[in-house]
């Protein structure tokens, strides 16, 4: 196999025409453009100088700076093991990705090969799968190697010349690894292709198989560098027999919120793990799901408008999921019934100062759902002054406790219009929702809130504040 760093000295300029992000009423619009341009190792080439598109955003944050992405030297002509033939990469365009998501499900009639009891089974696998010496770190389940809802192109979108809508509805699992204390990030993609093969492209691969099936694994081991900060990846696709497509890539860089990545230097994963994750039979699309499989556990947004708490561990949520276990069992008469069991927390997503839940409450023919989430951090809330004309009656009540907590109660009322095609008349949903949040003299915060669709209503306030005032609820 070809080290990745060799011929190191010998690099080509590529341009990247930078990615397009919009955030819409139906769901997010992704763009990308690669173009390749052939020529000398020798000087720079910018994103003023090649003409390169960016958004307005994009265009202030790099106004007179340079922007360069450097990546290996392709050899051509060259063999690599496993094609019997090896193509030219070619000038000009070298790829476009594009796609469009609306509403995301885990079960799509228009997809059968996947659901939400496929997902556990996917997501297991891939986490038995992994090498003892790379862990996944904590985080929310949605960082956690979890397979999400399958992102399916929008009505109105229009598809990429040459992709079927089958081939560009996929799921994706993440997670940052770590590996000898270094982390790295990994992300798997699954959906299904209907071409063919594509043939070996010089650059693009190090390696192909075949597999028993039939099926065909390339596999990737390379590097780039962005504005001079190199990234080492390595990648492994499958082209399955049965049509199923399945990508997985590990880098050395790792989101890390402002201002950026992260670059540890060490890819958290061999190529032969990656060929290995791919290879797994859970993943196919034609694979079975063994019957009573549950769905896997959903993650939760939290309620932390500001996250300035310290970053909860596994330990740490355990424990406060076990003080929940407890504390329910002494829970009064009339409680509702709750699914699924309470104290499953999870870090919440993008916040790692939040462990919460979410739940469905039900008693007798009324349902309701409830969200729990316990934060570190928090200021004591101050009662509003009901006489200040800003007033708008919210929150209801304001109390402190003689242990100098802050309980504070509210009720909304509001309307809610259904997701649609277009055709026949739509009718808003009337709903209601009510809060218990208590705050603790140390900062914790432990907040519960109760919503319904009409005819049905939320839990109690008497309720609610059971829930929020269970014992062993602090974060230290």
């Amino acid at each position: 196999m070809a080290d990745k760093n060799s011929g190191s000295d010998r690099t080509e300029k590529w341009t990247v025409a930078f990615t397009v992000v919009s955030l819409m009423a139906g769901g997010i619009v992704f763009a990308g453009v690669v173009d390749r341009w052939s020529g000398s190792d020798s000087g720079e080439l910018t994103a003023s100088s090649v003409g390169t598109t960016q958004s307005t955003e994009e265009t202030q944050a790099e106004e007179n700076s340079e922007y360069t992405y450097v990546t290996p030297t392709v050899v051509y002509p060259t063999s690599i093991p496993g094609c019997t033939s090896v193509e030219s990469p070619g000038d000009g365009l070298s790829s476009i990705s594009y796609w469009s998501t609306g509403a995301q499900t885990y079960d799509d009639p228009r997809f059968p090969w996947f659901s939400a009891p496929k997902a556990t089974v996917m997501s297991e696998a891939v986490q038995r799968s992994l090498p003892a010496v790379a862990e996944i770190e904590f985080a929310s389940p949605e960082r956690s190697l979890n397979f999400g809802p399958l992102h399916v192109p929008s009505e109105s979108s229009e598809l990429p010349e040459g992709f079927s809508l089958e081939e560009m509805a996929d799921t994706t699992a993440s997670a940052t690894l770590v590996r000898d204390g270094k982390a790295g990030a990994l992300d798997i993609r699954v959906t299904s292709h209907t071409g063919p093969v594509p043939p070996c492209i010089a650059g693009s691969l190090v390696e192909r198989r075949t597999l028993a099936d039939g099926s065909v694994v390339d596999a990737q081991d390379t590097w780039s560098e962005t504005n001079g900060v190199r990234t080492l990846s390595r990648s492994a696709l499958l082209y399955g027999a049965d049509k199923t497509f399945i990508q997985a890539s590990a880098t050395d860089a790792v989101y890390a919120g402002s201002p950026g990545v992260e670059i540890s230097g060490v890819v958290p994963l061999t190529v032969e793990e990656l060929i290995a994750l791919v290879s797994l039979p859970q993943l196919r699309i034609t694979a079975p799901v063994p019957p009573g499989t549950a769905p896997i556990q959903p993650g939760c947004q939290g309620s932390t408008l500001d996250p300035s708490g310290r970053k909860l561990d596994r330990g740490t949520v355990d424990e406060l999921g076990r003080a929940l276990q407890s504390g329910w069992r002494a829970a009064p008469p009339g409680m509702p019934v709750l699914e699924p069991a309470l104290g499953r927390l999870v870090l919440a997503e993008s916040d790692t100062t939040t462990a919460c839940q979410d739940l469905v409450a039900r008693s007798g023919g009324n349902e309701s759902d409830l969200t729990i989430s316990i934060t570190s951090g928090q200021p004591l809330p101050k009662a509003p002054n009901k006489y200040d004309p800003s007033y708008d009656g919210h929150p209801k009540s304001v109390v402190t406790a003689e242990d100098g907590a802050v309980i504070v109660r509210d009720e909304r009322h509001y309307s809610v219009m259904p997701m649609g095609n277009g055709e026949g008349t739509r009718e808003a949903t009337s709903e209601q929702s009510r809060s218990v949040t208590l705050t603790q003299p140390n900062g914790t915060r432990v907040s519960v809130r109760s919503s319904a669709a009409s005819p049905n209503m939320p839990m109690t306030y008497e309720q609610l504040e059971f829930l929020a005032t269970i014992d062993g609820l602090e974060i230290r």
